[in-house]
């Protein structure tokens, strides 16, 4: 998400920290010559995950129809490389991230709505759970 936003809206980052707190790899042996069904020799298989979960606070800026909106990863974040293998020579990462916590923020709830909307279309994005919080900006 860091990546899309930074690349496609041209976000910047004003802080940047992480930890790496555990990294956990598998590979998981393939022998397609073991499988007795043909539809599954042919069938995409994850052959390969590494998962690295990072303790992280990330800061961005950037703007969005119009609207300053400043945007916060705080907590855990868990992310997930699988490599999944088509055939013996087609191999393809598949890239997952978890958040525990994006806090955004603007003076345009409007905008932050759009953004949200527009990145669920884009990335995928699941929101789990949404808290909405209004104040009054004092008035120049």
């Amino acid at each position: 998400m860091e990546d899309f936003l930074l690349e496609k809206y041209r976000f910047k980052v004003v802080e940047e920290e992480e930890c790496e707190i555990s990294k956990l790899s598998q590979i998981m042996p393939i022998d397609r010559k073991q499988i007795v069904f043909k539809e599954e020799i042919e069938a995409p298989i994850v052959s390969e995950e590494v998962e690295r979960k990072y303790s992280s606070l990330e800061i961005l800026d950037g703007i969005y129809l119009d609207a300053e909106i400043r945007i916060y990863i705080l907590g855990d974040v868990t992310r997930t490389e699988d490599i999944v293998e088509v055939s013996e020579e087609e191999r393809y990462p598949i890239y997952t991230v978890e958040y525990k916590m994006i806090k955004l923020v603007s003076e345009s709830g409007y905008a932050l709505q759009q953004l949200i909307e527009r990145l669920s279309v884009d990335l995928g994005l699941r929101i789990e759970t949404k808290e909405w919080f209004f104040h009054r900006c004092g008035e120049a």
